[in-house]
């Protein structure tokens, strides 16, 4: 995550939606960086996939208004997204399990991708966006939702919004893009096709995403 007392803004790492790389972008215009889960501190409790009712909470605790920033997280196509969990999940392993019973484990709140306490980003990252982004009134506590796949119209706008001023040698950052030997599509039997339907509809109808071709 990155905050900005200065420039009133705070971007949340929703894991797997090229977080990292807008990340990196904001980074000179923050104030507060995060750091890994085992590594927090009273004076620094904001690690890298901190949940936005999370930071609501400490805001409040440490006398900061957290209606007062303007508060930005990224989201990705859900086939694509978790896919490229998985991946992550098990690029170690020499004997991945099945992606459709792996897929079947997952939450979308609660427990996750799984993990240890401290694997939040495994955990976040199979949520789905609604609950990723939501109180536990199930309200909104974001203001500004960016699509990976349109990064490059949506990054400019946003600091705009953010009334940051971009030099000409702006770039818009890609980091740990990896390609992989199969398709997304190729992952997924009709059974895990339609569970992703069902447990990520919110993002799905929002964004209007589609299965992968």
């Amino acid at each position: 995550m990155r905050i900005s007392h200065k420039n009133k803004f705070i971007f949340f790492s929703n894991p797997k939606t090229g977080s990292e790389s807008l990340r990196e972008m904001l980074t000179p215009y923050s104030e507060i960086l995060d750091l890994p889960f085992a590594s927090v501190t009273d004076e620094n409790p904001f690690y890298s996939h901190i949940s936005p009712l999370e930071t609501k909470t400490l805001f409040h605790e440490k006398g900061y208004n957290y209606d007062d920033y303007y508060k930005i997280v990224c989201t990705r196509n859900p086939f694509n997204r978790l896919v490229s969990l998985y991946e992550m999940i098990y690029r170690r392993w020499p004997v991945k399990p099945p992606f459709d019973l792996w897929l079947k484990s997952t939450k979308t709140e609660g427990k996750g991708g799984g993990g240890k306490n401290h694997d939040r980003w495994r955990m976040y990252g199979a949520y789905s966006l609604k609950n990723y982004i939501s109180d536990k009134n199930g309200d909104i506590i974001v203001n500004k939702i960016i699509c990976l796949e349109h990064f490059e119209r949506e990054i400019p706008i946003l600091f705009k919004d953010l009334n940051i001023e971009l030099d000409s040698g702006f770039e818009i950052v890609k980091k740990n893009v990896r390609k992989r030997k199969k398709k997304a599509k190729e992952y997924y039997s009709e059974k895990s096709k339609q569970l992703v339907f069902e447990r990520y509809a919110w993002e799905i109808n929002k964004f209007n995403y589609k299965f992968p071709e």
